[in-house]
């Protein structure tokens, strides 16, 4: 029998973060089996844990009508659940990378990335049908399936920003991150994650987006580490350091059940 965890991430004073149900399982189970549970679940993200008897580690994210490739909160998830089967500082494989972690205390959980850069690009077609504003500056970072990352300016209201996204899902298979610099007190920039195209129209909290804005943030700002608030409904805390080429991102990470 699989063992089945519910944990928090990204959660802070009236923040609600977001959540993801870990699997850890004793057998393989099949793509379809995986995808039916998350769609049972419901959850942002369905992580399935799979300990191998030469203590390596694969995971699959799924949420209820994708396979997710990369996903920053399930990794944070799984490694807090992986301190029980006491693992500290582990490698994952994941479906498309492998990725070092590292566990500082019950709740500060540390995720290693190489560096995905966000290279300036101009502005596509589609930004005049697709947002109720447009941005000051584009890049995009990743293959055609990465992200498009789109700066607004500080003082703008990043949380009124209306995105189409029946046109967001026709022009492009890269995921949008609306970001700007935060006026506000601790943080150093805001965002918006869209991602119609693969089952996520706006994400509560997404720590994949900032392996891209970290290292993005930390050469505008010259800062090596950095706080970012995610503007969704329920709002979201993340930290990211930037470090020799790596980048690095965390939160409140805690099981609930």
């Amino acid at each position: 029998m699989s063992k089945r965890y519910s944990v928090s991430v990204f959660a802070a004073e009236n923040l609600l973060g977001t959540t993801a149900v870990v699997y850890v399982l004793t057998e393989p189970l099949e793509v379809r089996q995986m995808q039916a549970l998350a769609q049972e679940e419901r959850a942002p993200a369905t992580c399935f844990l799979q300990l191998n008897d030469n203590n390596s580690i694969n995971v699959r994210f799924f949420n209820t009508s994708h396979e997710i490739l990369l996903c920053g909160h399930g990794l944070l998830a799984c490694a807090r659940v992986l301190t029980d089967y006491g693992f500290h500082s582990m490698t994952i494989k994941t479906v498309s990378d492998k990725v070092q972690v590292e566990v500082q205390s019950d709740s500060s959980v540390w995720v290693k990335f190489s560096e995905l850069v966000a290279e300036p690009d101009l502005a596509p077609d589609w930004i005049a049908t697709c947002l109720s504003v447009p941005p000051a500056d584009v890049s995009r970072a990743g293959p055609s399936n990465g992200y498009w990352v789109m700066e607004w300016p500080a003082d703008f209201d990043l949380s009124s920003l209306v995105i189409n996204s029946d046109v967001l899902k026709s022009s492009t298979q890269r995921a949008l991150i609306a970001t700007q610099k935060s006026n506000r007190n601790k943080l150093d920039y805001c965002f918006r994650y869209f991602a119609p195209q693969h089952g996520v129209t706006e994400d509560k909290a997404t720590g994949s987006a900032n392996r891209v804005l970290t290292s993005y943030w930390s050469k505008k700002l010259g800062k090596p580490e950095v706080n970012a608030l995610q503007l969704s409904p329920g709002g979201a805390f993340l930290k990211g350091r930037f470090e020799h080429g790596a980048v690095w991102i965390s939160g409140n990470v805690f099981i609930d059940g």
